[in-house]
Formats: C-alpha cells, structure tokens, sequence
C-alpha cells in the first residue's frame, strides 16, 4: 500500500498521541527537506488537516525551483541561488562565472518545484555567510541553531506574515532576512527572528484554520529552538503535539505509515477493493 511520506509523518504524531481517537480537527504542520508529493513535486512545507478518519492538505509554502537533484540538499548555496534566480550579489562569491550560466540557464526551464522548508534553510544559512555546502546531513540548519545563545520571545518579531489565501512565501521570507542583513542586524538576531517567523506562521495559519490542536513532525522539528518557540506561542490558545518516542525525522515514517493504514478512510476503502 502506497502512502505518502508527509501524511506517515503526521499520522505518526497522531498515533503517538492518540489523536486518532477523538473528534476535534487536527492541523498537521509537516515540515522537512525532501518528500516525494501526491502532485510529483518535491514537498517540505505541508499543512494537512486531520477529522473523521479523512487526512488532507489544506497549504503548503510557496513552490521554488529544486535545481540539480539530490545535489541541492548537499549544497545550500544552490537553495539560495533557487530562492534569489541567482541575482543575490552574493551569489558571485559562491558560484564560478560557468556555474552561474549553468544555473541560470536550468531556471529557465526546470519544472520541478519544491515547497521545502528544509531548503529554506539551508537558504538563509547560505545567504548569512554560517553554511554553503553540508559536510553531513542537516549541518546548515544545525550551525543556523548553533549561532543562538538566548533569545526573548517578547523582542522577537516575524519577518513575513501569512498571505492572501494562506499564502506563504519563501521568496519573500529570504528577501526580508537579506533586507536584515543589509541593514546590519547581528546574525544571531536574524536567525532568532527567522525561527520565530516560521513558528508565528504556525500559529497564524492555526488561528486562520479555526483549530485548537496543532501536530508538527518531518526533520525541521529536529530544531530544539524552533519547537520551543511553537510551544511558548501557541500556550494557552492551543494543544500542541510531537514525536513522543520516535525522533520528528524519518524513523518515524515506517510507523506513521501503519497508523495511517489503520485509522484513515481510504486507507480502509483500497484495502477493500484489493
């Protein structure tokens, strides 16, 4: 039985939790670096709602262009030449003249797109001089984390809201970290205030959804800071839920795909028809 990467791993929180048991709808916020989607595009920024057995995606940020395969997650420079088409006047320093034409020449045609917030990452991480090819798996992100020491939610503030329509865009959010970073803002606060966007978004999608329990999975929740700031933002407004005893990465996917097997409509209906 086929079952879509995204929609184990909000079903393994759910299962984890047992949240398939009761009737409030329940907002997954799914979000990791690679998954292949049910439109064959490269999914990493997922909402889906979860009521009465049916499990949905109702938005996801904005698609950008994925360059050069499994290439891009090794590079985060190519995630940020994605997000900028290669016009950030950095991208001079990371690129040679042939690789820009290259790239630029592949944006003119490619046809595959991602919602990744993964990319994102490795994005901001590129374009803030902490990371622009991985050594390991994550290490952008994780040298993102490790440039903050404190932070004070109160001082906090997003650098891009949810648009029209549930609109999220990733363009938008790197070019307001690059606004940042030309006006001379520390990178510690630049990073503290780009997690606390991407946790704000959390909330203000919950918020426009009518939902008061929210399930966040996938490797980006790996982020100790990012899943405390979810906490402290949706405390008191809304029940929020994690991995228990399985990591948000993909060891939960095997899991999450038997939950959903078990407790979802048409999971039950293919049984059925086989």
């Amino acid at each position: 039985y086929e079952i879509q990467h995204h929609k184990a791993h909000f079903a393994s929180v759910l299962g984890e939790n047992g949240l398939f048991v009761q009737n409030e709808p329940v907002l997954g916020v799914i979000w990791d670096g690679t998954g292949y989607g049910d439109d064959k595009q490269i999914w990493g920024g997922e909402f889906f709602m979860f009521q009465d057995s049916e499990m949905e995606r109702c938005g996801h940020f904005e698609y950008f262009d994925w360059l050069a395969g499994d290439k891009m997650a090794r590079e985060p420079r190519l995630s940020l030449f994605s997000l900028t088409e290669g016009k950030d006047a950095s991208i001079a320093s990371k690129f040679t003249p042939e690789e820009i034409r290259i790239y630029s020449k592949i944006l003119e045609s490619n046809g595959l797109k991602t919602s990744s917030v993964g990319r994102v990452f490795d994005a901001v991480a590129s374009l803030l001089g902490i990371c622009d090819t991985n050594k390991y798996e994550g290490q952008a992100a994780i040298l993102l984390e490790n440039c903050i020491d404190s932070y004070d939610l109160s001082t906090c503030r997003p650098l891009i809201s949810v648009g029209p329509g549930g609109r999220i865009s990733s363009k938008q959010l790197l070019a307001s970290v690059s606004d940042e970073l030309d006006r001379g803002s520390e990178i510690c606060e630049i990073a503290v205030n780009f997690l606390y966007t991407l946790a704000n978004l959390i909330r203000e999608i919950a918020v426009s959804k009518g939902v008061r329990r929210v399930a966040c999975s996938g490797g980006v929740f790996q982020n100790s800071v990012l899943c405390d700031m979810v906490l402290e933002l949706l405390e008191g407004s809304f029940e929020t839920y994690f991995n228990v005893n399985l990591a948000p990465n993909d060891e939960n996917i095997s899991y999450g795909q038997l939950m959903y097997h078990l407790n979802c409509s048409d999971a039950a209906e293919r049984e059925k028809e086989v």
